[in-house]
């Protein structure tokens, strides 16, 4: 009897613990099984939003039997919630960009916070957008690949994916794939050119947040590669004054000729953004002068141009190849032989430049104050700035009159420093005959002295004279 009564209370035991354990206890929200997305969704700039308004579904569930709620997915062994007619899901990558759209294109709900509502539409005139709205090509990059999902953050936030630093990261995700990238039959090597250029210089190593980034030239939501006969605009947003000059030239009329690629997109067998700067900085140019002067005390003309610069000769037989399309002789073509007098006048005014800036630094370094000079100096750097973008325009004759003027400021720091060293020299040579009269006047007393004392004073016996 005691056995029969111990079996009752066990399966009544064992009933009510399987009835326990099929219970959900509620109400049930989406962070009670999705702590990881919910707190991605809780630091990102979507925080205010509520999981329904992406995927669907009710606000909460009531607490109800598992067997009604929780299937089993086909093939897994962990359960499924049944989230309701409502529910959406992970929408797949062809609808997101419509999903997104829905808020971003909505001016009353933008406006609140500055955010422009014309992004979908110039996705849609992407290079990603027309491949996935023409052909449904999903392997394109939509909104979640750039942006995240759950993890939305502000391009100022440092680990942003649209943070400018990492901006080439984000599109290397693509396009550094060179399996994806060969179906497309786009260059893969595109992302190193970039970093090894002087834009990604800028960002990458000496991490300026203000260098062009990819998004910069191709623009970021209508991202489309610019054609040759636009690349002078895209480039001319930021170097104005070389576009304007660039315009002017003869180059700007051939329909043949690529723009600023052609010169500084790092060759023939580069892919246009291996963007080089031919010109140095002027500050390079008088710390690469200061470091020839320790071998060379006296160097030539022809060893501080190759000092200061490689041999542009040579920029035109690897960069621009493509001159002997229209200059068949390079060493005879008259056009290039300007071409090479412009580049020669440029490297005298360089080598002018260079030699006012070490003479300055080294009068600086004496007693003299050189303040007024060093002003007036600027005004030389000014003109060396301005000959990078006037030599877009190929005209000599504009290109001698700033170097003119580069010459003539240089020439008047260079007559005042003069001028000051001669007259510390003369001060210098003033005092040899006062120090010559002062040595002599102390020998005369000196003198007189121990005649004095030879004369006067008594020696004492025995003692010390």
């Amino acid at each position: 009897m005691q056995r029969t009564v111990w079996n009752i209370v066990v399966v009544a035991f064992a009933a009510v613990a399987a009835k326990s354990a099929h219970t959900i206890a509620g109400p049930l929200d989406c962070a009670a099984c999705h702590a990881s997305p919910q707190q991605q969704l809780s630091g990102s700039v979507h925080s205010k939003l509520r999981c329904q308004e992406c995927h669907g579904g009710a606000e909460s569930y009531a607490a109800a039997p598992l067997p009604e709620n929780i299937n089993r997915r086909q093939g897994e062994g962990r359960p499924s919630f049944d989230h309701g007619p409502s529910f959406t899901g992970k929408l797949p990558r062809t609808q997101i960009p419509h999903l997104c759209g829905d808020c971003h294109s909505d001016v009353a709900r933008m406006n609140p916070f500055g955010l422009r509502t014309d992004q979908l539409a110039g996705y849609w005139t992407s290079g990603h957008g027309k491949a996935l709205k023409e052909r449904g090509e999903s392997r394109v990059a939509v909104c979640v690949d750039c942006h995240g999902s759950h993890d939305v953050l502000k391009p100022t936030e440092a680990t942003s994916k649209t943070n400018p630093l990492h901006v080439p990261d984000t599109c290397a995700g693509c396009h550094a794939d060179a399996k994806l990238m060969a179906e497309f039959d786009l260059p893969v090597q595109i992302v190193d050119e970039y970093r090894q250029s002087v834009h990604g210089d800028l960002l990458l190593v000496r991490h300026d947040a203000g260098a062009p980034t990819c998004a910069t030239c191709h623009g970021n939501h209508a991202a489309a590669p610019p054609g040759f006969a636009s690349v002078g605009s895209v480039c001319g947003q930021c170097h104005q004054h070389a576009a304007q000059h660039f315009a002017d030239s003869i180059h700007a009329q051939q329909d043949s000729f690529h723009g600023c690629v052609q010169c500084h997109g790092g060759g023939p067998t580069a892919h246009f953004h291996h963007i080089e700067r031919i010109t140095k900085p002027a500050g390079v140019l008088i710390q690469r002068y200061a470091h020839l002067l320790t071998s060379e005390p006296a160097p030539t003309a022809a060893r501080v141009a190759e000092a200061l610069h490689p041999d542009p000769k040579e920029i035109m037989t690897r960069a621009l190849p493509g001159c002997n399309d229209c200059h068949e002789e390079l060493a005879a073509d008259e056009s290039l032989q300007k071409f090479f007098q412009l580049i020669d006048t440029i490297s005298a005014a360089e080598h002018k430049y260079v030699q006012t800036a070490g003479q300055l630094d080294r009068v600086a370094r004496g007693v003299l104050l050189v303040d007024q000079q060093r002003f007036k100096f600027e005004e030389a750097t000014t003109h060396l700035i301005a000959l990078a973008p006037l030599q877009h325009a190929l005209n000599n004759d504009l290109v001698a009159e700033k170097v003119g003027e580069l010459n003539k400021v240089c020439d008047e720091v260079r007559s005042d420093l003069t001028r000051l060293e001669n007259g510390l020299r003369l001060r210098q040579q003033a005092l040899i005959p006062i120090w010559i009269f002062a040595l002599g006047f102390a020998a005369v007393l000196y003198a007189k002295y121990k005649a004095l004392r030879a004369k006067y004073v008594t020696p004492i016996p025995g003692g010390k004279a």
